[in-house]
């Protein structure tokens, strides 16, 4: 029987931890903090993985309203249809029938988020003032969606100032309240 993913991570982190760690030279504090933040990633990759892919299929969900949104605030804009018509096309090319894995999902956000970036880019160059400021307002509303899910997502690293006003991971994970809807 294989080991799974969680009991691997803790294998690594405690190799870390009783071998690796104290062999470091007790004058090497760059090595010592670089061990400390393997075994911090560590915690954090275990906390992740077993959640991974739905995180990511949100995401996806997320750039892809938020790109259809923006491809349709074209319609009367001609200096930007070239760029709606490839939001259109890369919306197209994602399967219809999941599961991907975690990095094809990834790779698909990713391409939209180029996308939407250059959308933005031609927006602000050659739109008209109406669309920019629906388009400001779409782009604002996404990233509070997107950057809460982020911290959430993050919150292992304790890095986060206000992580008190954080829900769960699962919270986070399960509820609409977390998915971009545009307005």
């Amino acid at each position: 029987m294989l080991p799974d993913i969680s009991i691997r991570i803790n294998n690594l982190i405690k190799a870390m931890e009783k071998t690796i760690a104290p062999a470091i030279d007790p004058d090497n504090g760059l090595a010592k903090e670089q061990a400390a933040l393997v075994v911090s990633h560590l915690r954090m990759l275990d906390q992740q993985w077993d959640t991974a892919y739905l995180y990511e299929t949100v995401s996806l969900e997320n750039m892809r309203n938020l790109a259809s949104y923006l491809a349709d605030m074209a319609v009367n804009e001609q200096t930007l249809e070239t760029v709606a018509g490839d939001i259109r096309q890369a919306i197209a090319d994602i399967p219809l029938v999941l599961p991907m894995t975690v990095q094809a999902v990834s790779q698909h956000t990713t391409l939209l988020g180029n996308l939407v970036d250059r959308f933005i880019n031609c927006s602000y160059k050659y739109g008209t003032g109406p669309l920019k400021e629906r388009l400001k307002q779409a782009v604002l509303d996404y990233n509070h969606c997107q950057s809460s899910r982020e911290r959430i997502w993050f919150r292992a690293n304790n890095l986060d100032p206000d992580s008190s006003d954080l829900v769960s991971m699962q919270a986070m994970l399960f509820t609409d309240a977390y998915k971009y809807i545009p307005s």
